[in-house]
């Protein structure tokens, strides 16, 4: 179990501003479900795929310094298809890593399929956490992923980004200003723990 302190954010005179609560975030590494995929970006002709998801858990302390754990499904892994004639491969991050998240990237738009919960957050380069499938089970317009962690059911990276900024306390008023404030704070940690990549089935 982690242990919470308040970390400081630094002004540019070098002196602390207003103390942002730390944020744990861990992957698991056991299936909870499944969720329809594709293979990305150039699978399509590949047909849809069914992958196992995984439970992303959140823990952190409120404003009234209560313990708070609560619990997401997500995408973890992902079909990567560069060439349709040389197939798919699972790709994400498999092995036991811990990363500070870098920043609140507000401009980011789900690539994979249609999406109204922008924006995402940059574990490191091009793994992000993001808005996944509102419903897993979806063969019409399935989401895919080559990496990123995707939050799974209706408003739920919405609700995801509420839970972070209760759990973080930034200072801002407006919240665009809370989501970039927590970004450039350093303060949340992700953990994956290892797992082993799964298998793509057909359908």
């Amino acid at each position: 179990m982690p242990t919470f302190r308040h970390r400081t954010k630094l002004t540019p005179d070098g002196k602390g501003s207003a103390d942002m609560r730390n944020v744990h975030l861990e992957v698991g590494n056991k299936e909870i479900g499944t969720a329809k995929t594709w293979a990305y970006p150039n699978g399509t002709a590949l047909g849809v795929f069914t992958l196992p998801t995984y439970e992303l858990t959140v823990r952190g302390t409120n404003g009234k310094g209560g313990s708070v754990i609560k619990t997401f499904e997500v995408f973890r892994f992902g079909l990567l298809c560069k060439d349709p004639a040389s197939g798919a491969s699972v790709v994400g991050l498999a092995n036991a890593q811990s990363h500070i998240i870098k920043a609140w990237l507000p401009h980011y738009r789900v690539h994979s399929a249609p999406s109204r919960e922008d924006g995402a957050w940059q574990v490191y380069d091009n793994f992000l956490i993001h808005d996944g499938p509102d419903d897993t089970q979806d063969k019409v317009s399935p989401y895919a992923s080559i990496g990123c962690i995707e939050l799974c059911g209706p408003r739920q990276f919405i609700a995801f980004n509420d839970l972070i900024i209760e759990l973080s306390g930034p200072s801002a008023a407006k919240r665009a200003d809370q989501l970039a404030e927590v970004g450039r704070s350093k303060t949340i940690e992700i953990r994956y723990l290892p797992a082993k990549r799964p298998k793509a089935s057909p359908g």
